[in-house]
């Protein structure tokens, strides 16, 4: 994927991430900023957890990984920039990870989960592509279609 820039990018508030018992995994619901679109994405158990923990800034009696990860970076003087979430390929979801330290930028891969959970820590912007975006909209809008019926008895 070429690099994104600027103007492709929307950027998200985390409004929650609940169990999603119907697919069995967490659904993390990120919103524009601008618009109050609604876009989500679902993650693994332990993911959505870690993402809720952050959310709720919940004190555990031992740092979790992300925890963990974030009490490094602050020690490493290293900062996440930005966490952007990039496409959507054969149901996985693709991220990247700005983080600067020496006043050098690297761009991390990452998995949205795990980049979330951090960003929801250290309190850094979020974006998902605007591409991704509207993919996720035209994916949506191709299941309603699916779920209208046809015609119309009387």
């Amino acid at each position: 994927m070429p690099e994104i820039s600027g103007d492709d990018l929307i950027e998200v508030t985390v409004k929650e991430s609940a169990p999603d018992f119907a697919s069995g995994q967490y659904r993390v619901v990120l919103q524009d900023k601008q618009t109050d679109r609604i876009l989500s994405i679902w993650v693994g158990h332990f993911e959505g957890s870690a993402i809720a923990l952050g959310l709720e800034d919940a004190w555990t009696p031992r740092p979790m990984t992300h925890d963990l990860i974030t009490n490094i970076f602050t020690d490493l003087s290293v900062t996440i920039k930005r966490v952007v979430i990039t496409d959507l390929r054969d149901n996985t979801f693709f991220a990247e990870m700005y983080i600067v330290t020496d006043g050098n930028e690297h761009v991390i891969d990452s998995r949205p989960s795990d980049a979330i959970a951090l960003a929801v820590r250290q309190k850094c912007p979020i974006f998902v592509s605007r591409f991704l975006a509207d993919k996720m909209a035209d994916e949506l809008d191709e299941i309603f279609d699916r779920m209208e019926p046809k015609d119309t008895i009387h």
